[in-house]
């Protein structure tokens, strides 16, 4: 009886590890789009990182907020993309006297994680500013600091990200309010407190495959090293609004990235007058081999002060080139 028993057991034991072996990274085949929506809020400017088991979600939150629509920066988990947590955090900064936060981006920087993020609301006494905190966990924040400051007070500028960068650190971000004197700046630091130092002119070009630029606003930048190359994924308009993924093909001349690869996101019935906006690819590839991007969509442009009502959405791909949506086959 007894051996039957441990038998039983030990059968048991092996069905449900081979079940877990075979579960898979994400069940894609039981998701559809748009995977994360508000009622009253839209969602974008995504960042993601994984730790665990657990996708941590961060995104710009526009909704009412003491009798005005305002920004806020939120950060939400979730293990399947099926079910999301509470907000761990909702902030817009009107506790230091801004109108609002905007466009987080999240990375790993050795043995901690880095959020930043800017205020929020053109308030011409009050330029936007860039931010960050630091996390062992994801979860407990430090608290909110400047960042580069000692180049960008006072100057109206968004959309930071920042990587490692041989012993010290390099921060993209985008200069400027006026649409034809604004562009992306480069600028390295031995630390995040700085001080902060421009790369050359800290002028960046990021160029087509064509070796010229395409012309467009670039924005809402994240750096994703892949295969030991330095990336940028940015979002160019306009005409139209697209994410466009740029490589760093020399170290040696940091301001120049090219091979401008436009991605191709399927539009779906939420998406349909902007299919893609905003986004965070995710390498995926030691998981399952797949690449994934969060990503914004919307079918206006007139809530939300033309915003329009953004959901997020879930694409994958093995090579960035030929993209499925969440559900749909490769």
């Amino acid at each position: 009886m007894r051996t039957a028993l441990s038998v039983l057991v030990l059968t048991l034991s092996l069905s449900a590890a081979a079940s877990c072996a075979q579960k898979p990274f994400i069940d894609w085949a039981n998701l559809h789009n748009p995977i994360l929506s508000y009622p009253n809020w839209s969602i974008k400017d995504t960042a993601m990182t994984y730790r665990d088991g657990v996708f941590y979600v961060f995104f710009s939150a526009f909704y009412d907020d003491h009798g005005r629509v305002r920004s806020h920066v939120v950060e939400v988990t979730t293990r399947d993309f099926k079910t999301f947590s509470d907000p761990v955090f909702d902030f817009d900064g009107e506790d230091d006297g801004w109108i609002g936060m905007c466009s987080p981006d999240v990375q790993k920087l050795g043995n901690f994680y880095e959020l930043s993020f800017n205020s929020w609301g053109d308030d011409p006494q009050k330029p936007d500013q860039l931010f960050y905190m630091t996390s062992k966990d994801l979860i407990h924040w430090s608290a909110r600091k400047p960042l580069g400051e000692n180049l960008t007070a006072g100057r109206g500028v968004i959309d930071a990200s920042v990587t490692r960068a041989g012993e010290g650190f390099y921060l993209m971000w985008k200069d400027g309010r006026t649409p034809m004197k604004m562009g992306p700046r480069l600028a390295e630091a031995k630390s995040l407190a700085g001080p902060w130092h421009y790369v050359g002119s800290g002028i960046v070009s990021l160029k087509m495959p064509n070796g010229e630029e395409n012309g467009l606003i670039h924005e809402n930048f994240e750096f994703l090293w892949i295969d030991g190359k330095l990336n940028v994924l940015s979002v160019d308009y306009s005409p139209g609004r697209f994410e466009c993924l740029y490589t760093l093909l020399d170290p040696a001349k940091p301001l120049e990235w090219g091979n401008g690869l436009k991605l191709d996101i399927p539009a779906e019935s939420f998406n349909q007058m902007v299919p893609v906006d905003a986004g965070v690819i995710f390498d995926a590839r030691a998981h399952d081999g797949y690449y994934y991007l969060l990503y914004a969509g919307r079918n206006d442009v007139t809530t939300y002060l033309h915003r329009g009502w953004n959901r997020l959405a879930l694409a994958r791909s093995k090579d960035l080139v030929h993209w499925a949506a969440a559900g749909s086959a490769d």
